[in-house]
């Protein structure tokens, strides 16, 4: 018999509430009051826990806390299919009809890295920023799709 992969799903770990007013919060004119954490009601964290003060940080965390289970998944684009359709539009007081394209993207399943092949992308990111000469202290702009590139 064929061993099962189990996969781990979100699931509610805690008790509302989720989230409170921030005290001391006035409510300004087409806004609501800003709400907190209850955890960080008296003011926002400055750090998730006391060794994950950096974004490399808390990658290392997580790949200690959670090894080989789903980090971050992508799907591929199959197909974009496009469909022609009549709208009813209301031009200069009068209702027309006019053609409208929609687009509609076929994806396949997802395809997932583990935290720790995540920290390896961490790490070979980072080998090649020092390969090109990057050193401590040195700041670089990345502009990027936002999708796991696998």
């Amino acid at each position: 018999m064929a061993k099962k992969s189990q996969h781990l799903q979100p699931c509610t770990t805690h008790k509302p509430p989720f989230s409170i007013q921030a005290p001391g919060a006035e409510k300004k004119e087409g806004e609501g009051i800003p709400r907190r954490n209850p955890n960080c009601a008296d003011g926002v964290k400055p750090y998730l826990e006391e060794d994950c003060r950096t974004t490399y940080d808390i990658v290392m965390r997580g790949t200690r806390k959670f090894g080989d289970l789903h980090c971050m998944g992508s799907r591929e684009l199959i197909q974009m299919h496009e469909e022609k359709t009549v709208i009813k539009k209301m031009v200069d007081g009068q209702e027309v009809e006019i053609p409208k394209m929609w687009s509609y993207y076929e994806k396949s399943g997802y395809t997932y890295i583990s935290f720790n092949q995540y920290a390896q992308l961490v790490h070979d990111v980072g080998s090649g920023l020092r390969a090109l000469g990057l050193e401590k202290g040195n700041r670089v702009q990345i502009f990027a799709a936002t999708r796991c590139a696998l």
